[in-house]
């Protein structure tokens, strides 16, 4: 390591300060991830801060772990040349990745019972998520499911890095979103009869005569027997046939109107499924999933709200800034709202054709906010005082706001805001005092049991 500190003595570690990754994907804001950093936005797109041991963009420790320095809330920035300079002056105060800090002692890092459930690696991702505008609709698969794809594709192809590829990875991606803002979503099929309806109001429409057509063939797909059947042909048919960009933009030309709230065409929906429309016609034109769209459940999470999202979901955050833990996977299958790869008969093979509400997550007691697996959980703490951080086994932690010292076995660190550490499994006790916002990410596994 070039004469610095040895990557991990054994037994228990000093909490590491970490530097992080910002992603500069065009859908993100430009302002509120700079806001939790404390630096000055420059008009570049900040979608996602990534906090973990993704091998994509890994964490790295700072060296000198024990005092903030004047990078320490810094980051490596994608974009800009200023965030260039930023990126470079937070590179020579570094230390080892994640991937290669964890490398070392595994089970005294991740904790036994981690590395018997998840293998050497940290299984989960955390992230600060802002979206001026849609992401992708997409789904994740399951674990069975990951594993498959992810050995077909190593033994036919395409290559890991091609385009086309769907599985990245043989793990399963489940995700949780807590708003820090007012947080739009799809998430979800609305009941049939409702996606029905909202369909029917485009017969109203003076459309030419191969959208209505079109729009017929749309409508018999619905009346398949069985629902999940029904929207799976649905699916298939909007994302695949070469009418349906066509069928896009001539609603564009026409004016629905509003419905009133208790119409059947807006059950599952925060708002008339056409204000939907319009919003992503906006920045999607022509794009068929903006037909997929009118099928999902739209809610609206006010801050300090969660929604999970389980394997099979077709899902797409719309707009909003939360902070997102998900397990640590790429595997991606779109529906839609992009230019990059769509493979329908997978996504086909990997979605929920089913109706069900968005999966509402409740903290418990301690804050703690659970997934639909066992591969992450969320502490969020808000002023703390003398609080145990909850953990099972490996910890990263999150400050947004305030200033908050956490202390172990006599050390202690103070964060302010968009500064974090990691915290090993084998770290005593840790707790929280201050005046500020934490967020703390762990694994999900069953927190009755002592950990080992």
């Amino acid at each position: 390591m070039d004469g610095q500190t040895p990557v991990h003595p054994k037994g228990p570690t000093t909490l590491r300060r970490l530097h992080n990754t910002v992603k500069n994907f065009d859908w993100g804001s430009t302002d509120a991830i700079p806001a939790i950093l404390g630096t000055v936005p420059d008009g570049t797109p900040c979608a996602e801060l990534w906090l973990g041991a993704h091998p994509l963009s890994p964490s790295r420790l700072a060296v000198q772990s024990d005092r903030p320095s004047a990078t320490d809330s810094g980051y490596r920035h994608l974009g800009s040349a200023s965030a260039t300079r930023t990126a470079t002056e937070a590179t020579q105060q570094t230390g080892p990745n994640l991937i290669e800090y964890l490398a070392a002692d595994p089970e005294g890092l991740l904790g036994r019972d981690s590395v018997e459930a998840f293998g050497p690696r940290l299984p989960f991702l955390l992230k600060v998520l802002s979206a001026r505008r849609a992401l992708s609709i997409q789904v994740h698969p399951n674990p069975e499911q990951a594993a498959a794809g992810f050995a077909r594709e190593e033994a036919d192809g395409p290559d890991l890095d091609s385009p086309d590829r769907n599985y990245k990875d043989p793990s399963a991606k489940p995700e949780l979103i807590y708003a820090l803002t007012e947080f739009h979503a799809l998430t979800g099929f609305r009941s049939r009869r409702a996606v029905r309806a909202t369909f029917e109001r485009f017969l109203s429409l003076p459309l030419t005569s191969q959208a209505l057509d079109f729009l017929g063939e749309v409508l018999q797909s619905l009346k398949a027997l069985g629902e999940g059947r029904a929207f799976s042909r649905t699916v298939e048919l909007v994302l695949s046939d070469p009418r349906a960009p066509l069928f896009v933009d001539e609603l564009t030309t026409h004016d629905l109107g509003d419905l009133p709230t208790d119409d059947v065409g807006r059950m599952g929906s925060a708002v008339d499924p056409i204000e939907t429309l319009r919003e992503l016609v906006a920045d999607f034109p022509g794009d068929p999933g903006v037909l997929v769209a009118l099928m999902l459940t739209r809610t609206h999470l006010e801050p300090g709200q969660a929604l999970a999202i389980e394997p099979g979901v077709l899902h797409a955050y719309l707009s909003g800034t939360g902070i997102e833990i998900m397990a640590s996977s790429d595997n991606v299958l779109r529906g839609g709202l992009t230019h990059k790869h769509v493979d329908v008969d997978e996504l086909g093979a990997v979605a929920k054709f089913a109706a069900a509400p968005p999966r509402r997550v409740e903290p418990d007691r301690d804050g703690v906010f659970r997934g639909p697996g066992e591969d992450f959980a969320l502490q969020v703490l808000r002023c703390p005082r003398l609080t145990a951080i909850e953990r099972r086994g490996a910890g990263i932690v999150l400050c947004t706001s305030g200033t908050i010292t956490l202390t172990s076995a006599g050390s202690s660190v103070t964060l302010t805001r968009g500064q974090s550490v990691f915290i090993a499994a084998n770290e005593p006790t840790v707790t929280a005092d201050g005046h500020g916002d934490l967020f703390v990410a762990t694994t999900g596994l069953d927190a009755s049991l002592p950990f080992a």
